[in-house]
């Protein structure tokens, strides 16, 4: 199903009292809404409202509009009920003629994700893009997505992007898909990083090493972000190189793999972001060599407490993690070439040491004030 709505002119921009720009903000919250899309409308929104009058132009649904919704979504799939009711045609159809009559009094509309066309002038904030999903198949975020209907969704897709002011991309690397693959003009692609929100109070300072070796790993999804590959090098260390060596996994509800949590591995779940940036520290090097990363959040955050980071070398990774100087890039799926990595950079204090040099830099960077101001300003340009 196709939303329907007018070509998105560029119309004179009507200031509200303040004299600042009105932004719709457009996102498909859950219940409750702060983790949505792991935090990044929360914080963002927060951000824009402390330098534009920000309005919420959705899309919150009543808790028996969402079940229904969901149970009308619902398969089975792997043994196990699924719904992917925020793609299903009824609710997408929904959103779009709910977004258009609430954005009508706004200057412009930002998007999260792409959700409608709009009369209003709107940008488009993707971490991701179905042709991005054609391509990455062992990503197993969208489970309810046959082939046909991932087909629709990215017609659907383009005809939003063709009529968004702009569409602004998470990294490098996605602008330039969006360019290269998509078809999208450069002239409407922007590049805004998001901020980050597990980040220390202020600059690490290079810690003195005591006790065993400690990894890290942060994500949800243990199988996406390479958790089988980190647990698999982890036990190649402590086998091969240094028997203490221990790992902590954060992000899955429940422990991910058959039998029990093996002796050295720290299993905390999913802990509040808080938590998160305390971790950080107390650790020595930050292990995901993810096989899909739109941008890469926790790389970042980790990097911001002075820890280097462990990626893998493809997608916006290799925008984040330089090799020998905060970290390394893996290339195969090969557990011996990740345990080597692990065991040269724990060896190396230089990189610890230009990683926490580096920290303050990376520091300013990762806020959400700098992408709100990024976000206002290309939409000021598109207003002009």
């Amino acid at each position: 199903m196709t939303d329907q709505g007018s070509p998105s002119g560029v119309a004179s921009p009507q200031r509200g009292q303040s004299g600042r720009i009105s932004l719709g903000f457009a996102c498909a919250w859950d219940d409750p809404p702060q983790p949505t899309w792991s935090y990044t409308p929360w914080y963002l929104r927060a951000a824009l409202r402390e330098r534009a009058d920000v309005r919420d132009v959705g899309l919150t649904w009543a808790r028996p509009a969402r079940t229904a919704l969901k149970v009308l979504a619902t398969h089975r799939h792997e043994g196990r009920w699924a719904s992917g009711w925020k793609h299903h045609p009824l609710t997408q159809g929904l959103a779009g003629r709910r977004l258009r009559r609430s954005a009508a009094d706004c200057d412009a509309v930002l998007q999260i994700g792409d959700l409608a066309r709009l009369r209003t002038p709107y940008l488009v904030y993707q971490d991701l893009s179905f042709d991005l999903l054609r391509e990455e198949r062992r990503l197993r975020h969208f489970p309810h997505l046959n082939a046909r209907r991932l087909a629709q969704l990215r017609e659907r897709q383009l005809e939003i992007y063709a009529e968004a002011a702009g569409v602004l991309a998470m990294s490098e690397w996605l602008a330039g898909h969006l360019i290269r693959v998509t078809g999208l003009p450069a002239e409407r692609v922007h590049v805004v990083n998001p901020g980050c929100n597990a980040l220390p109070e202020s600059a690490p300072t290079v810690p003195e090493r005591a006790g065993p070796p400690r990894l890290l790993f942060v994500g949800k999804d243990f199988t996406s972000k390479a958790g089988p590959e980190v647990l698999a090098a982890w036990e190649i260390l402590r086998r091969e190189s240094d028997p203490r060596i221990e790992l902590t996994i954060v992000g899955p509800v429940a422990w991910p793999l058959p039998g029990p949590v093996p002796d050295g591995v720290r299993f905390l779940g999913r802990i509040p972001l808080d938590q998160v940036a305390a971790l950080y520290h107390q650790h020595d090097l930050f292990v995901m060599p993810s096989h899909f990363e739109g941008y890469g959040i926790a790389f970042v955050e980790a990097l911001a407490h002075g820890i280097p980071c462990v990626g893998r070398d493809r997608c916006a990774m290799p925008e984040i993690i330089r090799p020998g100087d905060n970290g390394g890039l893996v290339s195969t799926d090969d557990p011996a070439e990740l345990a080597a990595l692990i065991a040269d950079l724990l060896a190396d204090e230089s990189v610890r040491a230009r990683t926490v040099q580096q920290a303050p830099e990376v520091l300013a960077h990762a806020t959400w004030g700098r992408a709100a101001e990024e976000i206002l300003a290309v939409t000021a340009k598109i207003l002009s």
